[in-house]
C-alpha cells in the first residue's frame, strides 16, 4: 500500500527569500498583523495543505550570518507559537507547527507553550525544533557564550560543536515528550458538584489540583 503523501508550506515573513517583499504581490506591510497570517492559513487551507510551519529566531533576519545595516530586507518577526495561536481559531484542518528554539529555551516552557497550541486548535499543533548557533542570539538570552563559527566550516571543532547542539535538542525533544506524557488524556475534566476545574475524579474529596475560580 503508498503511504498517503503529505503537503505542507513553510511561511516566514514575505517569504524566504530576502527580496521576496519587493514581489508585487508581498504584503510587507501587513506582516505584524494577525490578518495577514490568518489568511495565510485560510488560503493553506482551502489548497487542502495538511500542515504549515511558521518560522521563528532569536535575531534579526539577514542573509548574512551575523548582524548587518542592511535596509532593503524585511526584518523582525512576531512570536511563531503566538502566531499559530492566533490562526487556530480561524482554521478548522490545518496543522500548526511553530519553530520553537530548544538551545535557548528551556523544556518546560516549550512543552507548556506547545501544549496551549494544542488546546487551542483541538489537537492540530506541532512543534519544529531548530537550532542557534550564533553568538549574537545567544548575547540575547544571556545564559551561556557561543564561540563564533563558520558554518561552512568542515573542521573536528565546527563540526563536534554542531553535533553537540543538535544532541542537546534531541534531548529537549525527549524532556518535552515526557511532560507532555505525564499527564494522562482524561486527566483534565469539569466536576460542577464540588466546583473543581482538574481533578482526579468528579467525587466529593478532596482530590482537586486547582479549585475554580
Amino acid at each position: 500500500m503508498t503511504a498517503p503523501l503529505h503537503l505542507a508550506v513553510a511561511l516566514d515573513g514575505a517569504g524566504f527569500h530576502p527580496a521576496a517583499w519587493r514581489d508585487p504581490s508581498a504584503r510587507p506591510k501587513e506582516l505584524f498583523t494577525a490578518r495577514y497570517w490568518t489568511e495565510l492559513a485560510q488560503r493553506a487551507e482551502r489548497g487542502f495543505l495538511d500542515f504549515i510551519t511558521i518560522e521563528d529566531a532569536f535575531s534579526l533576519q539577514s542573509s548574512r550570518s551575523t548582524p548587518d545595516d542592511r535596509t532593503d530586507q524585511v526584518r523582525g518577526r512576531l512570536d511563531a507559537v503566538l502566531i499559530a495561536s492566533v490562526i487556530a481559531p480561524s482554521t478548522q484542518h490545518l496543522g500548526l507547527i511553530p519553530t520553537v528554539i530548544p538551545t535557548h529555551t528551556e523544556p518546560f516552557h516549550v512543552a507548556s507553550a506547545v501544549s496551549t497550541l494544542d488546546w487551542v486548535s483541538k489537537g492540530r499543533a506541532g512543534w519544529r525544533p531548530q537550532i542557534s548557533w550564533k553568538p549574537h542570539e545567544a548575547t540575547h538570552v544571556g545564559l551561556r557564550e557561543v564561540p563564533p563559527i563558520d558554518r561552512r566550516a568542515n573542521d573536528d571543532v565546527t563540526r563536534g560543536y554542531i553535533n553537540d547542539l543538535f544532541d542537546e535538542a534531541a534531548d529537549a525533544v525527549e524532556v518535552v515528550r515526557r511532560l507532555w506524557d505525564s499527564w494522562e488524556d482524561d486527566a483534565i475534566m469539569t466536576c460542577r458538584p464540588v466546583a473543581s476545574l482538574i481533578a482526579t475524579s468528579c467525587t466529593t474529596s478532596t482530590s482537586a489540583v486547582a479549585s475554580s475560580m
